[in-house]
C-alpha cells in the first residue's frame, strides 16, 4: 500500500532524543530514505521545529532538502506570533507547503489566533497546510481563527495532545479531554494526525498504546476517516517504538481497505494537491 507520512522531522545534526543522540542511529535523511523505500512511502510532510538552540536553522535545512528531494513537502516553523507578510512570501518562495506552530498553552494560542486573523488571506491564497501541536487548553482558543483559514488544510498533530495516561480512559473521559478538538469537527478543512501515540501512553514504550484507543476512536467518529492522517513522528518516535510499529495505530481495525488507504496517504495527497 503506498503511504504518505503526515508528520516527521529531519534535523541536520539529528534529534537529540532521550539519550542525547538521534534514536535513528545515524544520518536521519539517509535512514528515512531506507524506511520509506521499505514501507512504500512516496510523500512526506516534514514538520519544521526551531523551538530550542539545538534546532536552529531547521527551516533552512528543510528548504535545502526539499529542493533536492521531490518527495519532501516541508512545513516551516513559525513562532506563536507568526511572521509578517514578507516572511510568508519568503517561505513560499523557498518551497514550503505551509507552516508549523507549537501552542502549549492558552497564551500561545491567543497569540497565534491574533496573527492568523491578519495572515488568513495570504495563507488561504496559498492553500497552505498548517500543522499545529496544540494542547486541548490551547485548542479551545482557536476556533474562530481556524474557521477563517478555510482555504487551508489545518492538521492537529498527535491526536490533539491529550496527555499521558497510565490506564485506558473511558470513552466519556476521552470525550471530555478532547472536547476542544472535537468541537472543530464542524470545520471541514480541519483534520487530525494519528501520530505520536506513544505520547498518550504511560509508559511511552507500551505499544500498541491501549490508552490511545479511546482517543483514536473518538476522532474517527467525529472527523471520519477522510480527515485523519497517519504520521510516523520520525525520529522522536524511535525513542519508544520501532518505525514499523508506527504504521499500525490502534483503533482502526474497522476501516475498509479504501478508508485505510486514505488515512495512510490518500488524505494527505489530496490536502497537498489543493495547492
Amino acid at each position: 500500500m503506498p503511504r504518505a507520512d503526515a508528520h516527521l522531522h529531519l534535523f541536520a545534526d539529528g534529534y537529540p532524543g532521550r539519550y542525547g543522540r538521534s534514536p535513528a542511529g545515524g544520518n536521519e535523511l539517509a535512514i528515512y530514505q531506507t524506511l520509506r523505500r521499505e514501507h512504500d512511502i512516496d510523500l512526506a510532510l516534514v514538520v519544521g521545529y526551531e523551538g530550542g538552540p539545538e534546532f536552529a536553522d531547521n527551516n533552512r535545512h528543510l528548504a535545502r532538502l526539499a529542493a533536492a528531494h521531490d518527495w519532501i513537502a516541508p512545513l516551516a516553523y513559525v513562532s506563536a506570533t507568526g511572521t509578517d507578510a514578507a516572511g510568508l512570501d519568503r517561505l513560499r518562495s523557498a518551497g514550503f507547503a505551509g507552516i508549523a506552530a507549537y501552542l502549549p498553552d492558552p497564551a500561545s494560542a491567543d497569540a497565534f489566533a491574533d496573527w492568523a486573523a491578519t495572515a488568513a488571506g495570504a495563507l488561504n491564497d496559498a492553500a497552505a497546510v498548517i500543522s499545529l501541536n496544540a494542547t486541548p487548553e490551547a485548542t479551545g482558543r482557536l476556533g474562530r481563527a481556524l474557521a477563517a483559514l478555510d482555504g487551508c488544510a489545518v492538521l492537529l498533530s498527535h491526536l490533539g495532545l491529550p496527555g499521558l495516561h497510565a490506564t485506558v480512559p473511558t470513552p466519556e473521559a476521552a470525550e471530555e479531554r478532547l472536547a476542544p478538538l472535537t468541537g472543530l469537527a464542524r470545520l471541514p478543512h480541519v483534520g487530525v494526525k494519528l501520530s505520536g501515540l506513544y505520547a498518550v501512553s504511560d509508559p511511552a514504550e507500551a505499544y500498541p498504546h491501549a490508552a490511545a484507543r479511546p482517543f483514536v476512536e473518538l476522532v474517527l467518529d467525529r472527523f471520519g476517516p477522510a480527515r485523519l492522517y497517519w504520521g510516523s513522528d520520525f525520529s522522536p518516535s524511535l525513542d519508544h517504538v520501532s518505525f514499523a510499529q508506527t504504521l499500525h495505530p490502534v483503533g482502526l481495525g474497522g476501516l475498509t481497505a479504501a478508508e485505510t488507504a486514505d488515512v495512510h496517504g490518500g488524505n494527505l495527497r489530496r490536502a497537498l494537491g489543493r495547492r
